[in-house]
């Protein structure tokens, strides 16, 4: 899904961010897997005051309501999918939307649970920054974390009649999202954890010596260190590619005023 008419650039965040959220909510296993965590904290949630940070159309809301919160606050900063959440989720006394950025908002009272969906395919390319500096202090975080996970494999084993590896090797020092259908593979190491309350580690590996001339990144969000979806099970997050062209890299991320963070990958 791709917006094709020229729009200004907000217009293109509001569309863009409607066209995102469907993707996440087309993608079952991803919104099963965020269901079963907030089911298997169901004694956390009755009863509680709850938020949804980027509620989009407020289906981890609904969940938070029949699990017995006994408030949910819903937040998100994109206009038109505040009026469609609103829409959908009608009148109730427990769930009160609000139309603005959670990096500003101050909830009118202690949030004791907190639920987001703030990961980019990268791991911290997209919100997480924002978790990390909260006006407010939430007792629980669901998920609480998540690994950005990377593994070498060979070209022979992924390229294909269109990608062919002299193709592939035109894309140096490029990541690319979704070029192989192979995603499932495994990774071998953690270049980036991201834990609430500790913030993003960043330790990239030492590829010396290790066989493959792909090297691929992928998403594992994760609860507790135990992981609940990931990228190639869950469909909205592909697997990342780029050729392999030595053995060191650094990996930073830049803030981009309130609209995510953008991915730095080099070669050494």
């Amino acid at each position: 899904m791709d917006i094709v008419n020229r729009l200004s650039p907000r217009q293109f965040r509001t569309y863009d961010d409607l066209l995102a959220f469907l993707s996440i909510y087309d993608d079952r296993n991803r919104l099963r897997a965020y269901r079963q965590l907030l089911r298997a904290h169901h004694h956390r949630i009755r009863g509680a005051v709850c938020l949804e940070a980027g509620c989009g159309l407020g289906y981890l809301s609904e969940e938070l309501l029949r699990l017995g919160a006994r408030r949910v606050y819903a937040v998100e900063r994109n206009r038109l999918l505040f009026r469609l959440a609103r829409q959908r989720l009608g009148q109730c006394d427990r769930l009160q939307l609000f139309c603005t950025d959670l990096s500003t908002f101050s909830p009118p009272e202690p949030i004791e649970v907190l639920v987001h969906d703030f990961y980019g395919m990268m791991l911290y390319d997209e919100d997480l920054w924002t978790l990390d500096h909260l006006p407010f202090q939430p007792g629980l975080v669901l998920p609480d974390g998540g690994y950005l996970m990377a593994g070498l494999t060979e070209s022979s084993r992924v390229c294909d009649r269109t990608v062919t590896p002299e193709i592939f090797q035109a894309f140096a020092g490029v990541l690319v999202s979704g070029l192989f259908d192979a995603e499932d593979l495994p990774g071998r190491w953690h270049v980036a954890r991201w834990h609430f309350g500790e913030g993003l580690q960043i330790s990239p590996p030492d590829l010396s010596g290790e066989p493959g001339d792909v090297l691929f990144f992928y998403l594992s969000v994760t609860h507790g260190n135990k992981e609940i979806c990931r990228a190639g099970y869950c469909s909205n997050w592909p697997y990342i590619w780029t050729p392999r062209i030595g053995d060191h890299f650094s990996l930073t991320f830049q803030r981009r005023s309130n609209y995510g963070t953008e991915v730095v990958f080099r070669w050494l």
